[in-house]
């Protein structure tokens, strides 16, 4: 299982053109929020006192849980093209079993998710700081590297869990391009949340991604949430907490969100591998009857 996990990190830091495409979404993210978003949310509120590093913590948020999804994506296609060129069956000659190898592509797209939103919180936090002057709290970092590695198993577990019906490689790529454009609009990056048709807005809450956005957004941005002179409440409007009902959910109940998401991605991906090994022994046996 270690094998294969220190594999599939090399086979994918060792390929720098991997590495930048599955940053494709975040980058996308990035580039569209200097250029365009947020000259116009500047001029929106321009009304309050420095509103750029308000926004500059806000969209940090969502582009780390769109790093999140995107990266790890990009780990778990490494048993789509395993299973296609028979590697995968090669593997299992050998005295690692069917569960084993799967638990080793869960934990290198884990990691692969974690780095690289490191790297990418990194950058932002350079880039924003030479042109913004925005200072970050040493004290979050902690927090922040927690919500991190929540966020890469939660998408590494629901990314091996979708590559399972994946066949072939050309369909992996076709989702990954999908994956990585809809992730931006599904965790409210390219446009606040309360912008959206209320149909839009239930569809986001329904995204595991996006309680990972509104961690990041409640740690970066804290307890420095401007006046807005306006009957909406910003933190809603702008995805920092989602409302359920009259209530606006706190930090610790989006990261109970998280866990129990994991909890049950877990449960369904270790019942989907344990019912798939018991066909293949059933198969195998019948073959050797034969």
């Amino acid at each position: 299982m270690l094998t294969t996990v220190k594999r599939n990190l090399q086979l994918y830091f060792s390929n720098e053109a991997s590495v930048f495409f599955s940053l494709m979404g975040a980058w996308i993210a990035f580039v569209l929020y200097i250029i365009f978003l947020q000259k116009n949310m500047l001029d929106a509120w321009s009304s309050l006192s420095h509103p750029e590093k308000f926004l500059d913590r806000w969209v940090m948020g969502g582009i780390l849980a769109v790093t999140g999804i995107t990266t790890t994506w990009s780990g778990t296609e490494r048993l789509v093209r395993d299973k296609e060129s028979q590697k995968f069956s090669d593997f299992l000659l050998t005295d690692t079993t069917n569960f084993q190898l799967n638990v080793g592509y869960l934990i290198s797209a884990g990691v692969i998710g974690s780095v690289m939103q490191v790297v990418m919180y990194t950058i932002m936090s350079l880039y924003f700081y030479y042109q913004d002057g925005l200072r970050f709290e040493v004290s979050n970092f902690p927090s922040i590297l927690g919500v991190i590695v929540l966020s890469s198993v939660m998408s590494a577990l629901l990314a091996l869990l979708l590559v399972q019906f994946v066949k072939t490689v050309e369909v992996a790529e076709r989702l990954s391009t999908i994956i990585g454009t809809a992730s931006g609009f599904l965790v409210g990056v390219y446009m606040p949340i309360g912008t959206l048709p209320d149909v839009a807005q239930k569809i986001i809450k329904l995204v595991p991604g996006a309680y990972v956005a509104s961690v990041f957004r409640q740690i970066l941005v804290g307890d420095d949430i401007p006046k807005w002179k306006s009957s909406l409440d910003i933190k809603e409007y702008l995805g920092i907490e989602f409302k359920w009902g009259d209530h606006l959910l706190t930090c610790q109940q989006n990261i109970l969100i998280i866990a129990a998401v994991i909890v049950v991605s877990l449960l369904v991906l270790f019942s989907f591998l344990w019912v798939e090994g018991q066909g293949k022994t059933c198969l195998g046996k019948l073959a050797v009857k034969s």
